[in-house]
């Protein structure tokens, strides 16, 4: 299911003093089961383009197509599109309502007219895809939960109208490390398993890099980058140019290379420029300098710290 954009345009309140152009003329074309991550800066217009991905904005020009299907023209049923693309918003847990988790997870479901019996299947379905258990959570308030647990049902509630797309918006926005690692991890074996299409919009290079086949850079509306993580993390100076970073990995390479180190000059993560440093130092002879260098370079103290 191809997700297509063709010339996108979005500009809010046209016509009037107050308007901005949000989204310039973007084009793309979105793969069947394709990790793709969304980079940033604020009001660069990452969160307005997957907006208009399913039909939540519509554009001022262009016209984006899902699965054959101009999702942009009068009669289309946002609520079939939505079927197959869905959003998770930033902070999803303020969206929760119902009285039960259950409830909560049933209520897309529900309003899409199916059976009692799928309904509830397809609610044991999601809280298990979000690694919370059935018999624990489903009768339970959503708010008598923590925060991360609040946040998967949401994604659960999402998750339970069976899209062939998922779309997060910043999904570990405000979780603390362990959360937000447990968070990551959870997206990596959806996307393995359930051979789904992602895409995440992240602020963090740390985050994306390891998850995602493909990057889409973006910059006052337009898309400025596009290519494999390590396509656009080796180009340290335009990602800095446009306000934003790079891995730690990636920007102890280059520190490293600018010390006249001869090394790869597309590595991004911390072990790999690790073990690139034992392999350079392990072919001049010297292992016990490989070890020493390897381990100091990778240490958190010398590592830049998340964009």
């Amino acid at each position: 299911m191809p997700i297509e954009v063709e010339h996108l345009t979005h500009t809010y309140l046209p016509g009037s003093p107050f308007s901005s152009t949000a989204i310039h003329d973007l084009s793309l074309t979105i793969e069947d089961g394709e990790f793709i991550g969304v980079l940033g800066h604020t009001g660069s217009g990452k969160t307005t383009f997957v907006q208009h991905l399913n039909g939540l904005l519509k554009p001022t020009e262009g016209r984006v197509i899902v699965d054959g299907v101009d999702i942009t023209r009068k009669g289309v049923s946002l609520l079939d599109v939505r079927r197959k693309v869905g959003l998770v918003f930033q902070y999803p847990e303020y969206q929760l309502f119902e009285e039960t988790v259950a409830k909560d997870v049933a209520f897309g479901p529900k309003n899409i007219g199916l059976s009692k019996t799928e309904i509830d299947e397809r609610v044991r379905w999601a809280l298990e895809q979000v690694e919370l258990d059935f018999g624990e959570v489903a009768g339970v308030s959503p708010f008598e939960l923590s925060g991360g647990q609040m946040r998967r049902v949401a994604i659960a509630g999402v998750l339970a109208m069976k899209p062939k797309t998922l779309i997060l918006d910043e999904p570990t926005a405000g979780l603390d490390p362990r959360g937000r690692r447990a968070i990551l991890a959870m997206i990596r074996r959806l996307h393995a398993e359930n051979s789904m299409t992602v895409i995440m919009v992240s602020h963090n290079m740390d985050d994306i890099g390891p998850l995602a086949t493909r990057l889409l850079v973006m910059n006052r509306g337009e898309l400025v980058m596009e290519g494999t993580p390590r396509e656009v993390f080796r180009r340290h100076d335009e990602m800095l140019a446009i306000g934003l970073g790079v891995p730690r990995g990636a920007e102890l390479l280059y520190r490293l290379r600018q010390e006249g180190y001869p090394l790869p000059d597309d590595l991004y993560t911390l072990p790999e420029v690790r073990d690139a440093l034992l392999s350079l130092y392990a072919s001049k002879g010297d292992a016990s300098a490989a070890r020493t260098q390897a381990a100091d370079s990778a240490s958190p103290k010398e590592a830049t710290p998340d964009a």
